[in-house]
């Protein structure tokens, strides 16, 4: 799976990060298929879990976040990733239901064991945001030869020319970076999208868009007409229900939404070449101004502008030569006879 062909349509990722954990493991894993069901259903290209453990993502004790108590969630941030971890043993059976389903299976891994586990089920791996330092995990995922979509969110251009390096020193070749705004929701002003163009620019490389706004149009769709070639956003069942990622996500109908006016707007793009399309040719032929009769001219009549023809619309009439032959034609002759209103198109 090739991602960096700009003329691709937009890979669209529907994130269900920890949105699949509600209870035990049966309840959990047929959560988990509700919303791989939902994203096929709603059109999305992929479905995105996630893979950790908390002892090989923060140190132990690492207390609480400010940033997630504010969001309700006031627990000890190890004990909220051991609560959210999936089981390794749930991954090869929710990757055999996106088969079943027809969407593809992802998963972003936190460390080089959670990656090891991911890899024979996935086509395309995910850098989450805040690894773009983790270097052991930069060369794992280099090294697997597959796809890698890196994101960028709280991080500066160093940051991403160091990942970059790695990622390439160690064997990708096929890279794709998201912007990203590490906010939760995302404020709207927040989102910074003319990096998008940026990135791909300095770079090299194409750009997508991972979103935390909650809404679920505006982002997306001004991310792809910059030229954004993939979105990842995350959705939910019920954004009432517990947990941290359920607040800013978007429902089911904003997930059909989203996607139905990303593949809209791409309808829009059409080509590079400014041309006549098809649909322009008969209003081009009947409104486009061109040299006309505005009485009945004789053969080696002098041809005088105002006097005898003027620069209009020909409408049903004899179309003449284009306007831009206006100072060709003043003051020549006409080799034929023309009647009133069709247009000159042979002078000498």
């Amino acid at each position: 799976m090739k991602m960096n062909d700009n003329l691709d349509p937009c890979f669209i990722i529907a994130e269900a990060g920890s949105n699949w954990k509600c209870g035990s493991y049966e309840e959990d894993l047929d959560q988990a298929k509700k919303l791989i069901r939902i994203a096929s259903s709603a059109g999305a290209d992929a479905i995105k879990f996630q893979t950790y453990k908390s002892k090989t993502v923060y140190v132990e004790n690492a207390g609480k976040s400010s940033y997630l108590s504010k969001n309700g969630i006031d627990e000890n941030i190890n004990d909220l990733f051991d609560h959210l971890s999936m089981p390794y043993k749930m991954i090869p059976e929710i990757a055999e239901f996106c088969k079943e389903e027809k969407i593809a299976f992802m998963s972003t891994p936190f460390s080089v064991e959670d990656a090891s586990e991911i890899d024979p089920f996935v086509k395309i791996h995910k850098i989450a945001s805040f690894e773009i330092n983790h270097v052991k995990l930069l060369e794992f995922l280099a090294k697997t030869g597959k796809p890698i979509i890196l994101s960028t969110g709280a991080s500066d251009y160093e940051d991403i020319k160091f990942a970059i390096k790695c990622l390439k020193d160690n064997g990708c070749n096929d890279l794709t970076l998201l912007q990203c705004t590490s906010e939760y929701p995302c404020m709207l002003e927040s989102l910074n999208l003319k990096t998008i163009p940026e990135m791909r620019i300095k770079f090299n490389v194409p750009v997508g868009f991972s979103d935390h706004s909650k809404d679920p149009v505006i982002g997306p769709v001004s991310a792809v007409a910059l030229g954004a070639t993939i979105v990842e956003k995350h959705f939910t069942l019920n954004k009432n229900l517990d947990g941290p990622d359920h607040k800013f996500a978007i429902n089911p109908e904003e997930l059909e939404l989203m996607v139905r006016s990303i593949r809209d707007i791409e309808k829009t793009f059409g080509e590079k070449e400014k041309k006549i399309i098809d649909a322009e040719k008969e209003l081009r032929q009947f409104a486009t101004r061109s040299i006309q009769a505005i009485k009945d001219i004789k053969k080696g009549e002098k041809l005088i502008a105002g006097h005898n023809f003027e620069i209009l619309r020909p409408g049903n009439k004899k179309r003449g030569l284009p306007g831009r032959y206006f100072s060709e034609v003043n003051n020549r002759y006409a080799t034929m006879d023309i009647m009133k209103g069709d247009g000159i198109i042979e002078f000498s």
